[in-house]
């Protein structure tokens, strides 16, 4: 047992521990001469020893060629290290802001620091059997990481780099479970109350968030380490996680989940870039703006670092910066299954046709559906209202706020001045959600068509709930009814409470709650104005509703169905 701790505790553990408090240091606290350049040797430090366990590394390999093919990475990092000498000057950080003190820190310090960072989680949750004692199921794993991740953001929120004038603990808590749950409730203004590094910090909060921290993890683990390194009990953990029954595809599914959402959010960050060019913007900020709002409309946080949102006047109207965000929220919020299921599925020979499985396909007409009908309804309710705006702006907001209010967060109109029936439509339209497995949240369009098709299979007498002639298990109905039960009593108990101490309107009071359970983020403004009391309830609901009820119910109890060998005597009571 020792032995095994030791190995724990290694040179590289220690690297990982110096890198990630010399980034930190130098990002998070303002630091005097003497101590800044303590931190930028502690930097060369870092770089040595990168450097030192490459060569020895491809030492003691019998294939030094092999050995350096099957390391890429480390490859680049090490003709990075060797150009940053012969260029003196040429690799330094280009700060984008200028709060940024320390403008000669080599680009490459920064991404070896993240990579011995990375590396030394990775041998962290290789080691874990050695040094966590305790065994803990998936649904446990992904609660805990979610956990986990949301206590970072919070002390990284703290810093006091981070804000211009500090925030409080209960005000960072609901920031980070709102960025890492892909909320976009917040108490503050971003833009006022976070300086670069802060919404930088908040931008990698609903990145992770949005893939999942499992599934991140899972990812860096998969590409930093060699064929095989990837245990076989990981990849079950990670096929439970990712509810995916096909073991011998969970490398393939990892890369396609990153790759999907990179390149969306890159082509979203390109497209917003352009389309700002004339809105005001400094060169740095618009790529910066840009980068937030196209990784935030796909994670479906709903963030924005604009003053006020994409309400903004010049972006409210502006047609491709709208119809950008909106691709990006439905391709988010489709979820990386169907993505991939669309993308990436083969063709069968015969008809050349592709087949998409019953979960794509009731997906794809569902949210299609609901979308639809939702920008319908919304554009006739509000027509009169919006009688400022020509007739393509009105149709477009329309389709706007049906798309944002399944989990996105945006808007172009101000949501307090929407109409009653208007609100209601959007309630239940947050409460649906996005589909499983996507950067979305709420009860999922997937349990909203087995619950309706349950129902209409109980009414008509069947004994079993039938699909686009598939027969759904009774573990599948029965756990879209504990998802419906769950969150209505979820809700129920968080209107009651924040109603207690609260005095805006109860219309008011539950518009946030279901935008928080459903990880929406739109607001009738009272955000700001709540108490502590019932921001902590908010944060709750916020949490429970991005973990998923019925993770959160298999995680505290049994997740299979028990069988008895007996029944009780039949009794009838009256119902209805």
């Amino acid at each position: 047992m020792k032995e095994s701790i030791k190995k724990v505790f290694s040179t590289s553990l220690l690297a990982g521990i110096a890198a990630l408090i010399s980034l930190i240091a130098q990002y998070g606290f303002y630091l005097n001469a003497p101590t800044l350049d303590l931190f930028r040797h502690l930097d060369c430090v870092i770089a040595l020893y990168f450097v030192l366990s490459y060569f020895v590394h491809i030492f003691k390999s019998n294939k030094k060629w092999k050995a350096i093919r099957s390391a890429p990475l480390e490859s680049i990092l090490l003709l990075l290290f060797v150009l940053s000498f012969i260029t003196e000057g040429v690799l330094k950080l280009q700060v984008l802001f200028t709060d940024i003190a320390i403008t000669n820190i080599k680009v490459y310090y920064i991404i070896v620091q993240i990579y011995v960072i990375s590396n030394t989680l990775i041998a962290l949750a290789k080691t874990r059997d050695n040094w966590l004692f305790i065994s803990l199921k998936p649904s446990r794993i992904f609660i805990f990481s979610f956990f986990i991740v949301i206590l970072i953001g919070v002390c990284l929120l703290k810093l006091p780099r981070a804000s211009y004038n500090g925030i409080s603990w209960i005000n960072a808590l609901f920031i980070s479970t709102s960025a890492v749950c892909i909320t976009g409730l917040t108490p503050l203004n971003i833009v006022d109350t976070f300086t670069p590094i802060g919404q930088g910090i908040i931008l990698l909060l609903f990145q992770i968030g949005g893939l999942g921290i499992v599934t991140l993890t899972s990812f860096i683990a998969l590409v930093f380490q060699q064929k095989g390194a990837f245990r076989f009990k990981d990849q079950v953990i990670l096929m439970e996680i990712l509810d995916d029954g096909n073991l011998n595809k969970i490398g393939e599914m990892l890369r396609s989940i990153i790759r999907i959402t990179f390149v969306f959010e890159l082509f979203g960050a390109a497209l917003l870039w352009l389309r700002w060019g004339k809105l005001g913007l400094s060169p740095q900020n618009r790529l910066f703006s840009a980068i937030f709002h196209s990784v935030s409309a796909y994670c479906n946080a709903g963030f924005s670092n604009l003053q006020k949102g994409l309400e903004t006047v010049g972006y409210n109207r502006d047609p491709v910066t709208m119809l950008t965000i909106i691709v990006l929220i439905i391709v988010g919020g489709l979820g990386f299954y169907t993505m991939q299921d669309i993308l990436y599925k083969k063709k069968y020979n015969s008809g050349n046709r592709r087949h998409l499985t019953l979960q794509t396909r009731m997906i794809l007409f569902i949210s299609g559906t609901l979308i639809l009908l939702g920008a319908i309804i919304v554009t006739t309710l509000q027509w009169k209202d919006w009688v400022n705006m020509p007739a393509w702006l009105r149709v477009l907001n329309g389709l706007f706020t049906s798309v944002t209010s399944r989990t996105a967060g945006f808007s172009t109109v101000s949501i307090s001045m929407l109409s009653m029936p208007t609100l209601i439509l959007v309630m239940l339209l947050m409460y649906i959600g996005a589909s499983p497995n996507s950067t979305g949240g709420g009860i999922k369009v997937t349990t909203f068509g087995t619950l309706l098709a349950a129902s209409w299979a109980f009414i008509r007498g069947k004994d079993r709930v039938e699909i686009a002639w598939n027969t759904i298990p009774m573990t599948t109905v029965r756990r879209s009814y504990i998802v419906l039960l769950g969150s209505l009593i979820l809700i129920t108990i968080a209107i009651f409470s924040i109603s207690i101490v609260e005095s805006a309107k109860f219309s008011d009071l539950l518009f946030e709650v279901i935008s928080a359970f459903g990880n929406v983020g739109l607001s009738r403004g009272i955000t700001p104005q709540l108490s502590g009391f019932s921001k902590i309830i908010i944060t709750i609901v916020m949490f429970m509703g991005r973990v998923g009820l019925y993770t959160l119910s298999i995680a505290v109890g049994r997740e299979s169905v028990v069988q008895y060998n007996y029944s009780f005597s039949e009794t009838n009571i009256m119902v209805g």
